[in-house]
């Protein structure tokens, strides 16, 4: 059988390099992004609605 060398890795070694999307600092900007992008949304579409709304019933 092959060995790969694939079980003798560490982290001592510099083996193992920690997701970036695994960290708090990330998540927290993801959180942010998200809630920038949904309040936006927000804004544009009852803009949206009041033009229409006015110019219906003006």
């Amino acid at each position: 059988m092959k060995n790969n060398n694939f079980n003798d890795w560490t982290i001592e070694k510099g083996d193992y390099k920690r997701d970036d999307t695994s960290t708090w600092r990330y998540v927290r900007k993801q959180i942010l992004r998200k809630r920038i992008k949904y309040t936006l949304i927000t804004v544009f579409y009852l803009t949206t609605v009041s033009i229409i709304a006015y110019l219906l019933f003006s």
